[in-house]
Order: structure tokens, then C-alpha cells, then sequence
């Protein structure tokens, strides 16, 4: 650790709540350093029932800025530094999104209208036959959210019911605290390489949405010939979603502060 510490200046660049107007960062001096990386994680945790957490585009965009001055003099994008995350299309979560933990809110089933929740290749649907592969439970005309939310657990996490080796090899479900009616689907080697989709029939009973991870990374060298500071800015597309920035910059040589925060990333985006 002090090594890196030596080496490393890392701060908070930016904490919120979530906006669909672009935030910012400060603009970063990069006299003396070599490099900075911004290491975003952003969540979309929508509700199923009225707020369209189904059908909704819920993605944040994040670019670079290079400015003149610490007040943002002169600040302009850098066309190349750029990444965008999150529920992607109306109906789910894309490979491109690079998403390494999925959440699903389930609202009120009703057993007459069909559900299907798929996960990577495999669909999983309501019925009301709860040994049936890949199905999980609905018995009642209509059914509790928190109650379906631990049948899908249960069929997800069930080799009988959950046919589909190649999401049960990587991935698991669990619930949140007891009485939430969220699924969250982890993967089983937190630092692995899978990726996941997810996706729905676009139904008012179920909201998608996920943990998502990006990382710029710029070397001064190739920043402009007269900007000397760096920030990032951050939007949500359609709602206004939690997200957090973290900024390390790396010395060209000697010891810098010490650090004031260390947050481990499992996966990244390369833009």
C-alpha cells in the first residue's frame, strides 16, 4: 500500500444521487503526473411498478474534458475518451454494457398473464408448476412481489428447475434484505470475465436494471498543446441514477498525498 501510495494520488472526484444534466468533476492539475484514471460505478435500480423500469433506456454517458485552467477555461471533449453504460434498450442489458451484476424488481404476478425474465441465452418464465424447468412459481391469482422474488431465486439457483448449465456455471441469484421485493444475479468468480445480459417481455410486473462499471484513462502526452487540467462529466438518460467517480492520478516521479480512498473495481470499460 505505500508504495502505491507514494506513486498514486486517489480522491473522490464525485458522489451523487443522479441527474439527466451533466455533471462534473473538478479539473484536475496534471503538473507533475503522468496519468489519470476515472473509475466510474453507476447503479440502475428502477421500480417495476410505475416507473416504466421495464421499458425504460436508463444509461449513463460519460466523456473526458481537457480544460485550460482549474475552472474549466477553454474546456473541450476528448472525442476518444468516452464510455457509455447501463440498461441499453427497452427490453434489457446488452453484452456491450459489460454488466457484472444484474437486478431484477418484480411488482404484483398475476397468474394469468405470462412473465418471461431472460438471463444470458435461457428465459424463465412464470406458471404455475413449479417443477417445470426453468419456470418458477405462480399459484395464485395474483402473487406478492417479495414472494415471487424468492421463487425465482429459488428455481434460479435449483439445477432441477434451472436446466440452462451455462448461466447455473457462472451465475447465481439471492435476494435483498427480507420484505424487498429485488433479485440481484451475481457472478460466481466476482473477479471472472463473464459478462451478463438480461432482459424481459417489457411487462409493468418486472424492472431491470444493474451495477455498472466504466474506466477512462488518459496519459497527459496526449492531452491538448495548451490544457493542463482534467475532469469528467456524467448524465443519466433517462433518470436521475446514483453513481460515484474515483480519480487517481499517477506521479511522474517522488511521493504525492496520501490517499484518501481506495475502490476496488471487478470489471471495467476500456474507451
Amino acid at each position: 500500500m505505500g508504495e502505491f501510495q507514494e506513486k498514486n494520488k486517489v480522491l473522490v472526484g464525485l458522489i451523487s444521487t443522479g441527474s439527466t444534466v451533466e455533471l462534473f468533476t473538478p479539473y484536475y492539475d496534471m503538473a507533475g503526473y503522468r496519468r489519470v484514471d476515472f473509475e466510474f460505478a453507476g447503479l440502475v435500480k428502477r421500480d417495476a411498478a410505475g416507473a416504466s423500469g421495464a421499458t425504460d433506456f436508463q444509461q449513463f454517458t460519460i466523456r473526458a474534458m481537457q480544460a485550460s485552467n482549474s475552472t474549466g477555461g477553454g474546456a473541450s471533449a476528448m472525442a476518444s475518451a468516452t464510455a457509455f453504460v447501463g440498461k441499453d434498450s427497452a427490453t434489457g442489458i446488452s453484452t456491450a454494457m459489460k454488466c457484472r451484476e444484474g437486478l431484477i424488481n418484480f411488482g404484483t404476478m398475476d397468474k394469468a398473464t405470462d412473465l418471461t425474465i431472460s438471463v444470458g441465452t435461457a428465459a424463465y418464465q412464470t406458471s404455475s408448476a413449479a417443477t417445470t424447468a426453468n419456470r418458477f412459481v405462480v399459484k395464485e391469482a395474483s402473487l406478492a412481489a417479495t414472494v415471487a422474488a424468492q421463487a425465482f431465486v429459488t428455481m434460479f439457483n435449483a439445477a432441477t428447475n434451472n436446466t440452462s448449465t451455462a448461466i447455473t456455471a457462472n451465475w447465481y441469484a439471492a435476494t435483498f434484505a427480507a420484505g424487498e421485493p429485488w433479485v440481484r444475479i451475481l457472478p460466481k468468480d466476482p473477479d471472472g470475465t463473464h459478462l451478463l445480459t438480461l432482459g424481459s417481455t417489457g411487462s409493468s410486473m418486472v424492472g431491470l436494471g444493474g451495477v455498472f462499471q466504466a474506466h477512462i484513462g488518459i496519459d497527459r502526452q496526449f492531452m491538448g498543446d495548451s490544457k493542463t487540467h482534467l475532469a469528467i462529466g456524467v448524465k443519466s438518460t433517462e433518470h436521475a441514477n446514483p453513481f460515484t467517480v474515483t480519480v487517481i492520478r499517477e506521479a511522474d516521479s517522488g511521493p504525492v498525498q496520501s490517499v484518501t480512498m481506495n475502490k476496488s473495481m471487478n470489471s471495467s470499460t476500456s474507451k
